[in-house]
């Protein structure tokens, strides 16, 4: 996003891992001096943009509903009663107005974010593409009871589930593995043969289909 002096957020550089962009149409987070000059803002960016030719509501009520919050919130610094119940009520119509108009310009942009941004609303935060990193060294500790195996890892970020696998050694190639899913991070192996050594690793699945595995450890099996 790139910053015109003029109308503060008009100009906007498309990124290629956001494919669903909206604006924000909520403006709670405004104080309500700034919230006067981002309805200017966006009035600014509107009038004589090609992209809405003819926006619903017009730019003329925008115009309208504008000038009554600014002389309601003028009137409020004299912090009368009833003036600040005035400019609450200014600013809840000035809001109604953006809301309704930030509809508008979502259904004419179609998710095209260059469209959306020329309006001078806020983009909305759009998710980071998540990737499943490697789990780490797979861990493996004696279960309770002889002849098991408890293989486990640290949870990566994004993974909804795992496999647990496990083979005899020798490990080769063509190694059989006993592949176990489930939704959580450890699984304990059992009728193992006391004193043969196993080998072990975890698969952790996300979204997508992204699939990353661990690091290969080993343990006897007491």
């Amino acid at each position: 996003m790139s910053t015109n002096a003029r109308t503060g957020s008009c100009i906007y550089s498309p990124n290629p891992y956001y494919m669903i962009q909206k604006i924000s149409i909520g403006f709670r987070k405004y104080t309500d001096a700034n919230f006067e000059k981002k309805a200017q803002s966006i009035l600014i960016c509107m009038t004589g943009n090609p992209a809405f030719s003819s926006p619903i509501p017009t730019l003329e009520e925008l115009q309208i509903a504008i000038d009554a919050y600014t002389a309601a919130l003028t009137a409020s610094e004299e912090r009368s009663k009833q003036s600040v119940v005035n400019k609450n009520q200014s600013r809840k119509a000035l809001e109604e107005v953006l809301r309704q108009l930030g509809l508008f310009v979502m259904y004419v942009a179609n998710g095209d974010a260059a469209i959306l941004a020329s309006s001078g609303y806020d983009l909305t935060k759009q998710p980071e593409p998540q990737h499943l990193v490697n789990p780490g060294l797979v861990m493996m500790k004696d279960g309770i009871t002889a002849g098991t195996l408890v293989v486990s890892v640290k949870k990566p970020k994004g993974s909804k589930s795992f496999v647990h696998e496990l083979t005899a050694d020798p490990i080769a190639p063509d190694s059989t593995w006993l592949s176990v899913p489930g939704s959580r991070a450890s699984f304990t192996f059992q009728n193992l043969v006391p004193g043969k050594k196993y080998w072990a690793r975890v698969a952790a699945i996300g979204s997508n289909n992204q699939m990353a595995y661990s690091d290969l450890n080993s343990r006897f099996a007491q």
